[in-house]
C-alpha cells in the first residue's frame, strides 16, 4: 500500500456518492482553486499600450511606447507626414498633437539608468506660428530612440520644405502674375511714361494737321488719360 497522494485533478471524492471533487494536493474542493492573475494596474497598463500600438497604421512613419521603470503610465507615440502625436497616463490620457512642420529642434539623451535598459528620451521644440511661444515636447524612456530621432527629423524637414514651396506659390498667385513673364520682357520696352507722351504728341500733330478739331482732341486726350 503507497502512502503516495494523487496528483491534483478531478476525482470520485470519498463519502461523496461518486460525485466527483477536485482533488488541489491536500484538500478536496468544489472547483478548481482560481488562477493567480497579473496585477490589476500591470494588466491595465499593457491593455493600453497594447490598444495605443500604432505600428500597424499605414499612416504611421515611426511610432513607440514608453518603457518606465515601473512599467506603468508609458507615454505612446505615433509620427505621420504631418503630425507628432503623443499621448501619457494609464487612467487619464492626455493626448496631444503637434505638426511636423511646427518641429524645428530635436535633442536626445540618455541617462545611466536608461542606458542599462536600452531607453532614451527625445526631446523636441516646436512653434506653432510666428507670434506664438515656443513648445518643449518630452518623449521618456523610448526604446530604439535614436530611431526615433532621426524619423522626426526627416518628417520635420520634409515637411517645412513642403510648406515653404507651398506659401511661395500661394503668394505668387496672390501676386496675379509670373516674375518670369516680367523678368523676360525686353530691355528696350518703352516705359508706360514715354509711350503716354508719344501719343499725346500723336494728337497734338493731328489737331495741327486740322484732322481734329478742338473736341475731338479733347475726347482723345482725356481717353489716353484715362479720365
Amino acid at each position: 500500500m503507497s502512502d503516495q497522494l494523487p496528483p491534483p485533478g478531478w476525482y470520485a471524492a470519498p463519502h461523496a456518492n461518486n460525485e466527483q471533487r477536485y482533488w488541489d494536493g491536500t484538500q478536496w474542493l468544489e472547483q478548481p482553486p482560481a488562477q493567480k492573475t497579473p496585477n490589476r494596474l500591470q494588466a491595465m497598463a499593457s491593455n493600453v499600450s497594447s490598444k495605443h500600438d500604432h505600428a500597424g497604421d499605414t499612416d504611421t512613419i515611426w511610432s513607440a511606447v514608453g518603457k518606465p521603470i515601473t512599467g506603468i503610465g508609458g507615454g505612446r507615440y505615433k509620427l505621420t507626414d504631418e503630425y507628432l502625436f503623443h499621448e501619457k497616463g494609464t487612467l487619464s490620457t492626455k493626448a496631444q498633437q503637434i505638426r511636423t512642420a511646427d518641429i524645428y529642434d530635436v535633442d536626445s539623451a540618455q541617462s545611466l539608468a536608461q542606458k542599462a535598459r536600452g531607453i532614451g528620451t527625445i526631446t523636441l521644440y516646436a512653434q506653432r506660428g510666428a507670434d506664438q511661444e515656443r513648445e518643449r515636447v518630452v518623449l521618456e524612456d523610448v526604446p530604439d530612440y535614436r530611431e526615433g530621432v532621426n524619423a522626426i527629423n526627416r518628417a520635420a524637414h520634409t515637411a517645412r520644405e513642403s510648406r515653404r514651396v507651398r506659401e511661395n506659390t500661394q503668394h505668387v498667385n496672390y501676386a496675379g502674375g509670373s516674375p518670369i513673364v516680367t523678368q523676360s520682357a525686353p530691355a528696350a520696352a518703352p516705359s508706360p511714361a514715354f509711350d503716354l507722351n508719344a501719343e499725346l504728341a500723336k494728337l497734338g500733330e493731328l489737331k495741327a494737321q486740322g484732322i481734329l478739331d478742338d473736341e475731338e482732341f479733347r475726347a482723345a486726350k482725356r481717353q489716353l488719360l484715362g479720365l
